[in-house]
């Protein structure tokens, strides 16, 4: 066996996987240097909360390994490793997936079996099982039982949570450290009664490294918080100048909705007068045509349009139509006279009707005398 150094065992702490072999040449060497017990653990307990997440199970097994065969030759693990235990469950949860907690959980179950911790110790560890959840892990359940998919987030803010994230998991182990410094110190330095030279060596040696770890984890504390408040007022900064962007957008766009308003105010007044103008307008062109063309005229002027057509009927239907076309004509103008006082042109003021010649016996009208001079002119020049 490799003599027995903290750079030793950081190093084949670092070197160890989740293999048989590697964690039982490990967990021999753990026991083969027993007096080194409690710096042992100590160093155990620190490197797991460096490790990786997939890595952090491997010192569970170590643990499990150890704790188990060292029994034969004494408790001094068992009792050691108690000390850090809850702590390190909880931190080793809750940075694992849900297949690796479930493996955590079935170690813890073994323990139990096998008696290697006492029932109160083992009762402590699962309630560490229901602490807050890690926001590492890949799904997040929610109350109906669908996984929520992780939502985008902006790379500042992502920053200051990752920060956030790291002083809060270094927040146990500085507390952790606090009090064993504190009972050490109380232990070596406070008692009347002082060891012999070696021993008292060894603690102070021991105390030492508690204070030299103390500090470095302090330190490390005070930078992470003046980063996060660093990255808040940048963040802060930033929201405000996006806070003036949103207010400038908000008039603009409140003014452009006004002026749109505005609009169809104007285009609905000029609808509506150009509906009314129309309207009018119509409504007096038709005023206007009643006035100047009455509906007697208008029947008269299709009268004489279909009396082109006459002359391309035989004599005997000719004379039959041209009766038929009298009649009409005499009605028109009857209705003319009753409905319209107006001074128009009238195309039946130029009939000649001589007297009896619509009696039973008597010979029909001649176009002449029935419609005019006007007629003859215009039949000459159809033919």
């Amino acid at each position: 066996m490799s003599a027995y150094t903290e750079e030793v065992l950081i190093s084949k702490l670092n070197k160890l996987v989740d293999t048989q072999e590697s964690i039982s040449l490990l967990s021999q060497w753990f026991m083969y240097h027993r007096r080194h017990v409690a710096t042992s653990v100590d160093i155990w307990n620190r490197e797991l909360r460096k490790a990786s997440s997939a890595r952090k199970l491997s010192f569970i097994y170590l643990c499990n390994d150890v704790c188990q065969n060292s029994r034969r030759k004494g408790l001094e693990f068992t009792q050691e490793f108690k000390k850090v235990l809850p702590d390190a469950i909880e931190h080793t949860y809750r940075h694992a997936t849900a297949d690796v907690q479930g493996i955590i959980r079935r170690v813890v179950n073994i323990w139990d079996e096998r008696e290697i911790f006492d029932r109160e110790f083992l009762d402590e560890l699962r309630k560490r099982f229901t602490g807050p959840k890690t926001l590492k892990s890949e799904q997040r359940v929610i109350q109906s039982g669908h996984t929520a998919p992780s939502l985008p987030c902006r790379p500042d803010i992502a920053k200051l949570t990752a920060s956030v994230q790291s002083i809060s998991e270094s927040e146990s182990t500085v507390h952790e450290y606090k009090n064993k410094v504190t009972k050490i110190w109380s232990e070596v330095m406070e008692v009347e009664e002082k060891p012999s030279p070696s021993i008292l060596s060894q603690q102070l040696d021991h105390l030492l490294r508690l204070l030299t770890e103390h500090q470095n984890l302090v330190t490390k504390n005070i930078s992470n918080r003046s980063q996060i408040i660093n990255q808040l007022k940048e963040i802060i900064a930033q929201e405000e100048m996006r806070l003036r962007l949103d207010n400038k957008s908000l008039l603009d766009t409140q003014s452009k909705i006004n002026e749109t308003k505005e609009c169809i105010e104007q285009l609905r007044s000029i609808s509506i007068f150009r509906y009314d103008a129309i309207a009018d307008r119509n409504k007096n062109k038709l005023n206007g045509e009643s006035r100047s063309e009455p509906n007697g005229e208008i029947r008269q002027k299709n009268l004489l349009q279909q009396q082109y057509t006459i002359k391309d009927i035989d004599p005997k239907s000719r004379s039959i139509k041209l009766n038929e076309k009298s009649q009409q004509l005499t009605k028109i103008e009857d209705d003319s006279q009753g409905s319209s006082s107006s001074s128009c042109y009238d195309p039946s003021i130029h009939l000649t009707l001589p007297p009896s010649s619509f009696t039973s016996g008597s010979m029909l009208p001649s176009e002449t005398q029935l419609f005019g001079d006007s007629f003859s002119l215009m039949n000459d020049q159809l033919q």
